[in-house]
């Protein structure tokens, strides 16, 4: 597999994992910790705009005044943030989705 698939399955992974936050169960509710809790306030809120909000970054960047990089930088280091998190703790993960 090549690295670009591999960070496309990756991006999917997450906006799925993040589009979970609107199901109810044990799984979102760790995942909505995991954003609220791990993430910086900056990260979690472009997060949210980004993912469920679906906004674009240029539309991001355009309403908090910020340069479109600020946004990409700022929403790759929330992606690889969580990412750590719930690698980590894949085992909360793995309770709930077994609960």
């Amino acid at each position: 597999m090549k690295v670009s698939e591999e960070k496309k399955l990756e991006y999917e992974a997450l906006q799925e994992y993040i589009s979970l936050l609107y199901v109810g169960g044990n799984l979102a509710n760790r995942v909505r910790i995991a954003i609220n809790e791990e993430l910086t306030k900056r990260q979690s809120e472009l997060i949210n705009l980004y993912y469920l909000e679906q906004m674009s970054m240029t539309e991001i960047a355009h309403n908090l005044n910020l340069s479109p990089s600020t946004v990409s930088r700022t929403l790759k280091r929330g992606r690889n943030r969580l990412k750590r998190y719930l690698k980590y703790n894949g085992r909360y993960i793995a309770e709930a989705v077994s609960e």
